[in-house]
């Protein structure tokens, strides 16, 4: 892993996305994938986005959290372009499941859960993100969230280049920062809600397509429609209203003051959201005080990873790797609904499966994927403090990052097994 990684050392790779000042592009080094924004070659001289990018990274290097995106290095390309290195964010953006169609409970608490322990990350370092919305959201093939683009983002003391810049999406937008106030935590708040109405219902409260004059007219003049009215068929509950209500208030200091009080009102509400079809497991939600489940969800998650991997070993009995592969990533998805966690969506154990996941990613060609899962595992076996966890998430990393591949078989656990200890972890 490079500590100080340059683009020298990297080539640029396809494009992801663009914006009107930047636009960020993969990029790779060995077996390292990793994002790079840079600013746009005909505004590459605009002293104020220069220096927005430096913000950027400092921002960024305040965060430590597995929902936010990460600030890796930064500088000026040999070409004169200056560029940010970031973590690379897996998925697709969030907007785009929800017009795939109605999500269900479970997952709307997974990733509201991970959504909110990100912005509580955020808010705790003192940075106001100032453009949350659900194209900003990540969200993978097993659902874990990261946070991305901190282009507009300022600390909650301090101002930074442009104070004056006005920008964001105005659905988005609180009505005060649409008055011109600068971005604030209650901002941020209001939002995170937008992005939960969004998610309960498949739209915005004011349409997201509409000039920024019309959205503040309605800010100020309209109320906000009840989620259960805007989705009379999903049996949204009167208590999801208020909370929803409560975010989305016109005035700052009657929303939530905390992304945490925020989001521990919401798992409450969506808990008693019984209407909808029964969940594919117990959930709870709620941020808890420290990283440690409770008894219950061990319990729960226990019984979820036997499933899983007894579910899977029965896939790959019959040469059913996708079968096997769609089963395991469901059971992350399960398990992140379980014990949702203020560092990780997922609790330690999860390690049991993801080492199988990224093995079996590895075995279908995919290498990012594997990759990325194995230093998952890793991380949480570290956690487990158990020897025989850290052998085997160690050896396959290992395994995995020298290009050496090791097809699952089927066991009790499904673990390939004899795995040597890992060399240089």
């Amino acid at each position: 892993m490079l500590l100080h990684p340059s683009m020298d050392d990297y080539e640029l790779g396809p494009l992801l996305g663009r914006g009107g000042m930047g636009e960020v592009h993969i990029a790779r080094h060995k077996n390292r994938v990793v994002a790079v924004k840079r600013v746009r070659k005909t505004l590459s001289s605009d002293r104020l986005l220069r220096a927005r990018l430096g913000d950027e990274r400092q921002l960024l290097g305040r965060i430590d959290h597995a929902n936010v995106v990460s600030a890796l290095g930064g500088g000026v390309d040999a070409e004169g372009h200056p560029y940010l290195m970031m973590s690379r964010a897996y998925g697709a953006p969030l907007d785009a499941a929800i017009a795939s169609g109605p999500l269900t409970r479970d997952r709307i608490a997974g990733i509201s859960a991970q959504l909110f322990a990100g912005l509580i990350a955020i808010h705790e370092a003192r940075v106001i993100h100032g453009d949350l919305k659900s194209s900003n959201v990540m969200v993978d093939e097993i659902d874990r969230v990261t946070i991305i683009d901190f282009g507009l983002a300022r600390t909650v003391t301090k101002d930074f280049q442009d104070d004056s810049l006005f920008a964001g999406t105005p659905a988005y937008m609180a009505p005060e920062v649409m008055a011109g106030d600068r971005p604030s935590i209650g901002a941020d708040i209001f939002a995170a809600g937008i992005i939960v109405y969004e998610m309960l219902t498949g739209s915005t409260p004011i349409p997201r397509n509409l000039p920024a004059t019309t959205v503040l007219t309605l800010r100020i003049d309209a109320p906000i429609e009840s989620p259960s009215k805007r989705a009379p068929a999903r049996g949204l509950t009167k208590q999801l209203d208020a909370v929803l209500h409560c975010a989305l208030d016109r005035d700052p200091a009657a929303r939530f003051p905390t992304a945490r009080a925020f989001a521990n009102e919401l798992a409450e509400a969506l808990a008693g959201w019984t209407s909808v079809a029964p969940s594919i497991a117990p959930i709870a939600v709620a941020l808890p005080v420290d990283n440690e489940p409770t008894l219950v969800n061990r319990d729960l998650s226990a019984d979820v990873i036997a499933e899983s991997l007894s579910a899977a070993s029965a896939r790959i009995a019959r040469r059913d790797v996708k079968g096997a592969v769609e089963v395991l990533e469901h059971g992350l998805v399960r398990l992140g609904q379980i014990v949702p966690s203020r560092v990780t969506p997922l609790g330690p154990a999860a390690w049991r499966i993801e080492t199988v996941l990224a093995a079996l990613y590895d075995s279908l060609g995919k290498k990012d994927h594997a990759n990325r899962l194995a230093r998952a595992a890793y991380q949480h076996a570290l956690r487990t403090g158990c020897p025989v966890a850290e052998a085997r998430t160690g050896a396959l990393l290992g395994q995995l990052v020298s290009g050496r591949r090791r097809v699952a078989r089927g066991s009790a656990e499904i673990v390939p097994t004899p795995w040597p200890r890992a060399r240089n972890r």
